[in-house]
Formats: C-alpha cells, sequence, structure tokens
C-alpha cells in the first residue's frame, strides 16, 4: 500500500471508531502545518479523552542527520498537535512556551503518530503535552503553555 492510500485508510479507520474530526477555526486554515496547501496536511481526530491525534507519513525528503526526521519538523509537528488540542477549548490562542524532549532519533519514510491533550487550564492560560510516536516507540514528547488570545 502507498503512503497516500495508507493515510486515507488510518483516517477512514479513526472515523468507524467514532473519532471526531478536530475542525480548525477560520483564522488557522493558511497553516503551513495543516492546511490542505500545507507541508504536512495534518488531519486530527479527538479521541475519548478529549486528546487529539493524527497520523502522519514521515517523508525521507525532512532529514536531518542521515536516515533520521529533522529536529525541527519533529518540534513543528507537536505544536501542531498541541494546537489542535486548543481548538477543543479555546480556539483562539497560540504558543507561550514549548519544551521538547528527544528520546530516540525518529527514522524517515514511516508512519507516525502524533498525540496532544491539555492538562490544565486557568486564565486563559493552558498547559499541554504532547508526543510523537514511532512504531509504539514515543521518540519525541513535548510540554507547552498556550495563551488565548482576544479574537479581532
Amino acid at each position: 500500500m502507498d503512503k497516500v492510500n495508507e493515510v486515507e485508510t488510518v483516517a477512514t479507520v479513526a472515523v468507524a471508531m467514532n473519532k471526531q474530526p478536530v475542525i480548525p477555526p477560520d483564522s488557522h486554515h493558511q497553516c503551513v502545518a495543516c492546511s490542505d496547501n500545507g507541508l504536512f496536511n495534518l488531519k486530527f481526530y479527538q479521541d475519548d479523552n478529549n486528546a487529539v491525534t493524527s497520523s502522519v507519513w514521515l517523508e525521507s525528503t525532512w532529514l536531518g542527520y542521515q536516515d533520521q526526521l529533522h529536529g525541527g519538523v519533529i518540534a513543528t509537528l507537536l505544536d501542531a498537535a498541541l494546537t489542535h488540542c486548543t481548538f477543543l477549548f479555546a480556539p483562539q490562542s497560540v504558543t507561550a512556551s514549548l519544551n521538547i524532549r528527544y528520546h530516540h532519533p525518529v527514522p524517515v519514510a514511516v508512519e507516525a503518530e502524533v498525540r496532544a491533550w491539555c492538562v490544565k487550564t486557568k486564565h486563559g492560560m493552558s498547559r499541554l503535552e504532547a508526543t510523537l510516536t514511532v512504531a509504539g516507540t514515543v521518540c519525541a514528547s513535548a510540554t507547552a503553555s498556550f495563551m488565548q488570545t482576544r479574537v479581532s
């Protein structure tokens, strides 16, 4: 199965498992990471625990070191997941801080899952966590703070 059909199959399975798609606000439709014309074209789904998940094919052109995903790509994928999680409760939020832990090298030309969930919200600030997993191994994790912005 090619990578496009594999990702489409994952999306079909997600809907069949009653995972709800996360719909970004109109202000987010030009995102470099997840818009239809973006680099990753990520589609997130909400699970029963108010977490969001997306499957992504890790392209071999996104290299940092030989056969390893670039750390900036990892950071972008984690930030995209965290942002989509905020759409569930504070849709006009932006990243205030992002701390990433790289646990294992991330291979390319494989499918990965990125997942994020909210830990705490208070006074327009949210604390969230995320993971990037390949073949059942958490390769990177993130903690972040997001601040809600005013809609103009």
